[in-house]
């Protein structure tokens, strides 16, 4: 009897670990991360091209970009969409997670785990500033020489979610927003509607020293939105967020967040351009990871929970 019941309790355990490694096929090993991503971004970019401080609150930048012109229409080559919440928003791909300072990546796009695409948004600006660079056609910056104006921009909010699928995201759709589609909502059809939560999170406070509230800060050059950003992520939510909820790094502030992301872009050209997609990007986001308890953690449970029965028989 003892025996029996100890075999039933061992092939539960083994039943478990099939079916957890079913559920979460990506391993993630413990140490630092270095995660690479493919960014389509519905950016606005309209801030002019003389030199200045443009705006210094959300509702000034706003006026400024003019995101109150018609929904479709253009502001200096990006679509404004119908949901004005957000100034930066999009969709990307993560091509590869690789364990920093190693040449072989825990995930690659299109293996054995599929796709890892996700979508972000609620990105607001919140202060910009033009400034000549000497660069361009040496005229200055002016609105015949755009590529002499660099824009800086520092913003707020953002939420961005993740989503593990068997096929990449359709592109064409854009970044309009339609019944099942608004990127401020994190709803991007081909994306949310088809994959299951990987990670959630937002956009954290702190990236810029004495500035406790500005999530992201950026620079373009104006002629070919040529340029770079950064900001910390904290994640929230999704099947791996205990592999990489850590903490493990401070912003110039102080404050702790789970990760850090880099970002370059251009302009946005052939059919990203004519989807309406404004800026084209790829990043690299750096952290620690912390994998789920593996099989040897679940043997162990499984193993204590034989005892159990054992000693629940000896009695």
């Amino acid at each position: 009897m003892i025996k029996s019941k100890v075999n039933a309790a061992i092939a539960s355990a083994a039943l478990s670990l099939g079916m957890a490694g079913a559920a979460n096929a990506l391993t993630i090993q413990s140490g630092d991360y270095t995660l690479i991503l493919q960014n389509l971004d519905s950016a606005t970019t309209g801030y002019g091209n003389t030199p200045g401080v443009k705006c210094t609150s959300v509702a000034d930048c706003d006026a400024v970009a003019g995101i109150n012109k018609a929904p479709g229409s253009l502001d200096n080559g990006a679509v404004i969409a119908s949901n004005h919440s957000a100034d930066t928003m999009g969709i990307f791909s993560i091509q590869s997670i690789t364990k920093y300072g190693s040449l072989t990546p825990y995930f690659t796009a299109g293996g054995a785990d599929g796709f890892l695409t996700g979508v972000f948004g609620n990105l607001t600006d919140r202060a910009v500033t033009v400034a000549a660079n000497g660069l361009g056609n040496g005229t200055g910056c002016n609105a015949g020489n755009p590529g002499g104006c660099t824009t800086s921009v520092t913003s707020v909010g953002g939420t961005f979610k993740i989503f593990q699928n068997a096929a990449g995201p359709n592109t064409a759709l854009g970044p309009v927003v339609t019944a099942t589609k608004d990127l401020n909502a994190l709803l991007y059809p081909s994306i949310s509607d088809t994959g299951t939560l990987f990670l959630s999170g937002i956009f954290a406070p702190g990236v810029i020293l004495g500035d406790p509230t500005s999530t992201f800060e950026g620079r373009y050059i104006n002629g070919t939105i040529a340029g770079g950003s950064s900001g910390y992520l904290d994640f929230t939510g999704g099947s791996a967020l205990n592999t990489f909820n850590t903490n493990g790094l401070l912003d110039p502030n102080g404050g702790a967040h789970d990760a850090h992301a880099d970002f370059t872009f251009s302009l946005a050209r052939g059919a990203a351009a004519a989807a309406g997609w404004s800026v084209l990007s790829a990043a690299e986001v750096v952290g620690s990871a912390i994998p789920e308890p593996g099989s040897l953690a679940l043997v162990a449970l499984a193993l204590l929970g034989v005892g159990a029965i054992s000693r629940r028989n000896k009695i």
